[in-house]
């Protein structure tokens, strides 16, 4: 073999050996990507299920008003009967 196909097998083997590199490196990537995004998708679920009290923050809010509507309506209702007599 002539001195051109030595240079050319090895041209040709630098060229798949770096592409083989970067597709391991693409690999590589993209499961560390995937891990990161489990344990994101799993923060996101723990944050969750720690704020879903929050939820009956508004049912809790209605109920102490209605109480203290008609806490207010008895003390004025007393207060209004007590000076009447």
């Amino acid at each position: 073999m002539s001195d051109g196909w030595y240079i050319g097998w090895g041209i040709g083997l630098v060229f798949v050996v770096i592409v083989v590199v970067l597709v391991l490196l693409m690999i590589r990537g993209a499961s560390r990507a995937g891990d990161k995004a489990e344990s994101i998708v799993k923060a996101l679920n723990g944050a969750q299920e720690n704020t879903a009290g929050l939820w009956n923050v508004d049912i809790t809010n209605r109920t102490v008003v209605d109480i203290t509507s008609s806490a207010r309506a008895a003390r004025e209702y007393l207060e209004s009967t007590a000076g009447g007599s």
